[in-house]
Parts: structure tokens; C-alpha cells; sequence
């Protein structure tokens, strides 16, 4: 829905400006049947920037509102909080920026740089994709949902909506399987034992195509998210760099894309007990642990940190700019160019992935002050510069 602001903010720029087209002007008057105050703008022209921003927003912070509860209702995880808010705040930002720019033009005549840089079809969203690499080292890509099953031997993979499957493979034959998500990507496995993994944008994750003895083992890189199926008599355990996270039935997600060195692992269900070296602990629901040079810090979780790529949103809580700039960056497979001095502020807020990267700099200018522009496939980031009224 947010795209709708955004076009709307876009078609009324260039309706004041006198610049629309016959086209444009009949996509504007039918957008009245879900916004009947645009027939208030089209009859007046000298309609003032407030009243169409908060409407906008009003609108906007709506659905966006219902969606992040259905998200967290989903994962019964939702909490009122004020901090919710965040989130309304960071994406409304999006038609706050695209109606401020042509509302500074139109009512005071002032020249003001745009705040985003042209459409660039080229950058897209990331999309379901993966590569995986058989015991033999035959490599399949997958997420272009161009066929259904994959055989080694005689065990038969299935692939069900971008999910790869081992469910039904033989216990006759153990094969290492490694699945690779690029950047720009992200994928899910469901494994012999029913544990369903989400991987996200460069990231893999190394398994056997059958568990077998004492024990369930897997080894990753990236970030992953886990819903472990439950077996007392097999622990989950899985290998992260030096340490390990072991666990019973629960869910968590693991990261390693933090400051280098650095693997935080949040869990949402259950318990762990995470080791390195000759330390290990055990936490409980609502605790995370951050691993250090071979130190483990437990601390208190952010569960929608750990829910919110899986379900479809950039969550910025917490987080500083390059941390920010490095997920942006992975997901839209672009590279990141800093012309301003990178501080250790945390910023707050958040957005959809399946965004456009426009909109995405929008939200990031609002929440950082900076100035975030897209040049071909590199994010540009520096200062803003200050319009000059004379």
C-alpha cells in the first residue's frame, strides 16, 4: 500500500505544478474511490501541504499498523508497546519526504535538491533464491520454481513453494548437502527431521540429507533463523565458527553478519545452551547472547530483531548506520560509498523489503539526517546540503 502514497505524492506534485499528463490525471481521479479527499485537492488548487500529508500518513500508518500486529500475531509475539510506533513513524517518513520536496517548490518557489535520487529499474528487491551443492559436487540453483524434486542416489528432495524439502528422503544413504543464498537472496530448508530453516541473503548452511546417530548437526555462516523439531533424544546442535548452539525443540535466529568476529544469537521459544572454547551457557526465552573474542555476553533479546527479515522487514532498532547500510545492501546486491564520517549512533525504525530501493532511501533519510542516494548500483551516502534562499 505504501506504493499508493507514494504515487499519489508524485501525481500531485505535477498536478499544482501543471505538468500532468491526460494519463496521469485519470490515474489520480481514480484513486478517489479509496481516497475520496483527492476530489477536495483536484477542485482546489491552493489546498494547503498539512492537510494532504496527514491524511497521507493517517492512512498509511493504518495498514502499516495492521500488518506489523498480523506479523507479530503470527509468531504470538505481539506486545503493545510504544515502541511499535518506531516503525510508523520511519515509514511514513516516505510520503512526509516525497510531499515535502514538492511542497517547498510549489508554495515558496524555491529550488530544492530531491531528497531521492532518479528511479533506477536496475536495483530490485531480493527474491527466493539459493544454490545447492550435492555430495558429488553437482550444484542446482534454485527459487526459479522451474522443477519439482531433486535426486542423489536414492534419496528424492522436493521443492514446494521456494521450500527445499527432505522430508521423504531414504535413511538408506547419508549425503553432505551445502545450501548456498546469495546476496540479494533468501531461501528455507525443512530438514529429514521436520527443523525448518530460513537463510537469509549471504548466507549457507552445511547438513546431512539424513540424521543419523546420537545427535542432529548442522554448521552455518550468515544468518539463519531455526524452528527446531522437537526429539529429546537427538540434541539440534549448530556450529557457528568456533561455537555452538545446542538445542532440544526451540526457535532462534543466528547471525554473524554483526562487526566481524561477533555472532549474536537471539532465542524467541525454548532454551540453548550456547558454547565456545571451554565456556557454555544456558538461556531461557527472551535472552540473547552476543560472542566476542571467545566471551559470551547474555542479554536481553529483541525478538523482532530476530523475526523481522523472516517476515519481510528491515528492522533498525538498535542498529547503527553501517550495520543498517550492510543488511540494505545485501538484500538489494549493491555496494554502499560513505562521503560522510560513519558515527556509533543507533538509529530506530523500519520498512518492508519488498520496497522499492527509492523508497527504502527515503525511510533511511528521515531516520539518519543524512543524504542516501542510489548512483547506478552503489548507495551513496554524505551530508545534507542546504538548500540557499535569497
Amino acid at each position: 500500500m505504501e506504493s499508493n502514497y507514494l504515487r499519489i505524492a508524485q501525481l500531485m506534485e505535477r498536478y499544482l505544478s501543471g505538468t500532468i499528463t491526460a494519463e496521469e490525471l485519470l490515474e489520480l481521479q481514480q484513486f478517489q474511490v479509496s481516497y475520496p479527499r483527492i476530489k477536495i485537492w483536484l477542485e482546489n488548487k491552493e489546498v494547503k501541504q498539512d492537510e494532504i500529508c496527514e491524511l497521507l500518513n493517517a492512512h498509511m500508518n493504518n495498514d502499516i499498523q495492521l500488518k506489523w500486529e498480523s506479523t507479530l500475531a503470527k509468531a504470538h509475539l505481539y506486545r503493545k508497546r510504544q515502541k511499535k510506533g518506531r516503525w510508523l513513524v520511519a515509514a511514513s517518513i516516505v510520503v512526509a519526504l516525497c510531499l515535502g520536496v514538492w511542497a517547498v517548490s510549489y508554495f515558496s518557489g524555491v529550488e530544492k535538491a530531491p531528497l531521492v535520487a532518479q528511479i533506477n529499474k536496475n536495483v530490485l528487491p531480493g527474491k527466493q533464491q539459493a544454490v545447492l551443492t550435492l555430495s558429488n559436487g553437482e550444484t542446482i540453483r534454485l527459487g526459479g520454481n522451474d522443477r519439482t524434486t531433486i535426486r542423489e542416489g536414492g534419496n528424492l528432495m522436493k521443492i514446494t513453494d521456494n521450500q527445499l524439502d527432505y522430508a521423504t528422503t531414504s535413511k538408506d544413504e547419508v549425503h553432505i548437502h551445502k545450501l548456498s543464498v546469495p546476496v540479494g537472496g533468501t531461501y528455507r530448508v525443512q530438514l529429514n527431521d521436520g527443523t525448518v530453516v530460513w537463510l537469509n541473503a549471504d548466507s549457507e548452511i552445511e547438513y546431512p540429507s539424513v540424521f543419523t546417530g546420537s545427535e542432529r548437526r548442522v554448521a552455518i555462516k550468515g544468518e539463519a533463523f531455526f524452528e527446531v523439531a522437537k526429539d529429546p533424544s537427538k540434541p539440534f546442535r549448530v556450529k557457528v565458527g568456533e561455537s555452538t548452539v545446542e538445542a532440544v525443540g526451540t526457535a532462534f535466529n543466528i547471525n554473524t553478519h554483526l562487526k566481524q568476529g561477533q555472532i549474536k544469537t537471539i532465542l524467541t521459544e525454548g532454551k540453548i545452551k550456547v558454547s565456545v572454547a571451554d565456556e557454555s551457557v544456558l538461556i531461557g526465552q527472551g535472552n540473547a547472547t552476543l560472542i566476542n573474542n571467545r566471551q559470551i555476553t547474555v542479554v536481553k533479546a529483541d525478538t523482532e530483531e530476530a523475526l523481522a527479515w523472516k517476515e519481510g522487514y528491515f528492522y533498525f532498532d538498535g542498529k547503527d548506520l553501517k550495520s543498517i547500510m550492510n543488511e540494505v545492501a545485501r538484500w538489494y546486491d549493491i555496494d554502499v560509498e560513505y562521503k560522510h564520517a560513519v558515527s556509533e549512533e543507533k538509529y530506530q525504525g523500519g520498512i518492508k523489503r519488498t520496497e522499492s530501493i527509492q523508497a527504502v532511501c527515503a525511510v533511511l533519510e528521515g531516520v539518519t539526517g543524512l543524504d542516501i542516494q542510489i548512483n547506478n548500483r552503489t548507495l551513496v551516502i554524505k551530508s545534507k546540503r542546504r538548500s540557499m534562499i535569497k
